[in-house]
């Protein structure tokens, strides 16, 4: 099965930003063919979280059938076919609603967690190594201490503090429940 390769901005706008960036040798050492790898990678990851609102899409879709154009005639919805197609449209979480451009801060975010990808960081490894308090190789010694508070960019699988900063403001709130049904 071949995967699409969609990801948030653009090498070019990620080298620009690199350029511009302190340390940034990660991104720029990087085998050229690892680079988008990374993006799509770290879009994945940014496509895992709840956000609020719906895809563009989406959003777009429903405004067709939003309003009647008799106030009296009852509402039509979309058929399932055509919910189906409007979301393989728009493969990434963003735009969301209204939006038709993916905000900057979400481009910026992808760069930073593509970085920390390319830099070596697992955010699962990381996840696993939150406990540990001490190491030793000689005679194998590891302390783990289960009551310490969890680092939340990195519970939440973005391995890059900055860019979990810069996610967080289009997260659904964590008490919100979202129901999708699907067919």
């Amino acid at each position: 099965m071949a995967i699409a390769i969609n990801y948030y901005g653009s090498i070019a706008d990620a080298d620009s930003y690199f350029a511009n960036r302190l340390h940034s040798g990660a991104w720029l050492q990087a085998d050229p063919a690892d680079q988008p790898k990374a993006l799509w990678a770290a879009s994945v990851i940014i496509d895992t979280l709840n956000y609020k609102g719906i895809k563009h899409a989406l959003w777009a879709l429903d405004k067709e059938f939003a309003y009647p154009p008799n106030f009296y005639a009852p509402r039509k919805f979309p058929t399932p076919e055509a919910i189906h197609a409007a979301n393989l449209s728009q493969p990434l979480e963003f735009p969301r609603d209204s939006d038709t451009v993916v905000p900057s801060d979400i481009e910026q975010a992808c760069y930073e967690i593509a970085f920390s990808l390319l830099d070596g960081r697992d955010p699962e490894l990381e996840l696993e190594s939150l406990g540990i308090t001490q190491m030793a190789y000689g005679q194998v010694q590891s302390s783990y201490n289960r009551y310490q508070p969890p680092i939340e960019h990195l519970v939440n699988g973005i391995p890059n503090a900055l860019a979990w900063r810069l996610i967080r403001p289009y997260l659904a709130s964590s008490d919100e429940i979202r129901l999708t049904r699907v067919s």
